[in-house]
């Protein structure tokens, strides 16, 4: 099987000839990533023998991110970017209601100190700002796509609508879904209409054969009740998924946290994939747990946590991969992955190391 045959047949709940092997790799080295400014070297970063094992044994994705801009609008928001301290920088946008702002940390590691969005008036500022439908050209894509040759799987990033909360200051977002309950959806509303006119061209197009999506961690407990993911997460993303399956392409819904209760909400979606399927302690999936009550339905994504791979002894790391696949691939279904992206910079030699290990180890213990 090629490389994309492999992971198509997964993702499909099918039994490939081995158990495909994901890396998502650090954007700043990544040769398959487009859409992101690339300004580190992989010799200085350490990331060479990573990329060339990769190459060798992993299953490899193009990844295509959608240009949406600010808000999903081609509209131009003229952002500015100036540097408040050393370390902090400070962002503006421009809206028909006045100037939005956030505040980052700008050093490995930092944070957002200021929202873009923390009061209603913020809101609609935000809702103010025109909608252009984006009409990003496709040559890159097909071009890119063509030449793979089987070689790695195209794949198209999108945000789904709840992602237009990580805008909004994460308590401030608490208390709205009681207190401005109605602004929530308002903004959901608005965003998941803009993102279906962009699957309206994509699709259209045909661009595919994967549909990534990013967000519903946003709306999961404690900032959100179950209730919350009902109607913020299932109710928009099911419909944006049918739409995606009406034109023959497939699905991958990304989500951190503890998402053990909420397995059965996103299979009721329809999505064809799922990961990262983060174990405890940081989440709270069991891969085999998983694999019983929804496996039937849902390709399993995952689910190796990333901070413990960099830690582990080769031992350990061969470990690792050996438990997820005796969990998750029998019958087929399941992708080989880690639950977060390699994201130092240098990256240490242990951690390239293991990386190397848990990609061979996948195609050792991996084979139906």
């Amino acid at each position: 099987m090629t490389s994309e045959e492999r992971q198509l047949t997964a993702l499909r709940r099918g039994q490939p000839d081995r158990v495909p092997i994901m890396i998502w790799l650090n954007p700043l080295v990544n040769p398959w990533a487009t859409g992101i400014c690339r300004e580190v070297d992989p010799d200085a970063a350490g990331y060479r023998e990573v990329l060339n094992a990769a190459l060798e044994y992993a299953d490899l994705e193009f990844d295509w991110s959608f240009p949406g801009g600010f808000f999903y609008t081609a509209w131009d928001v003229h952002p500015t970017s100036e540097h408040v301290s050393p370390e902090r920088v400070k962002r503006t946008v421009q809206t028909p209601r006045g100037p939005l702002t956030s505040v980052v940390q700008n050093r490995s590691g930092g944070g957002t100190e200021k929202y873009w969005i923390e009061t209603v008036e913020d809101a609609k500022r935000l809702l103010s700002i025109p909608y252009e439908p984006p009409r990003p050209d496709l040559t890159e894509f097909f071009r890119t796509r063509e030449a793979s040759q089987g070689r790695y799987l195209s794949k198209v990033t999108l945000m789904d609508p709840v992602c237009a909360v990580g805008m909004i200051d994460p308590m401030v977002c608490a208390l709205w879904t009681k207190e401005e309950r109605g602004l929530l959806k308002e903004i959901l509303d608005t965003a998941y209409q803009r993102i279906s006119d962009a699957l309206d061209y994509l699709l259209g197009n045909r661009v595919g054969p994967l549909y990534y999506f990013n967000g519903p961690e946003y709306a999961l407990p404690p900032l959100m009740s179950p209730r919350d993911f009902e109607e913020f997460v299932v109710e928009y993303d099911t419909k944006l998924i049918a739409k995606i399956h009406s034109y023959g392409q497939l699905t991958q819904i990304h989500c951190h946290g503890r998402v053990n209760r909420f397995l059965e909400a996103f299979a009721s979606m329809g999505t064809d994939s799922l990961n990262p399927l983060e174990p405890p302690p940081l989440g709270d999936v069991i891969l085999a747990d998983a694999k019983q009550r929804i496996g039937d339905r849902v390709c399993l994504v995952g689910n190796i946590q990333y901070e413990e791979l960099a830690a582990a002894t080769e031992e350990e790391v061969d470990g690792m991969v050996r438990r997820a696949i005796e969990q998750g691939a029998p019958g087929g279904g399941f992708i080989l992955a880690l639950c977060a992206a390699p994201y130092e910079v240098p990256i240490p030699p242990r951690t390239a190391k293991n990386l190397i290990r848990y990609m061979q180890a996948g195609v050792e213990y991996g084979r139906y």
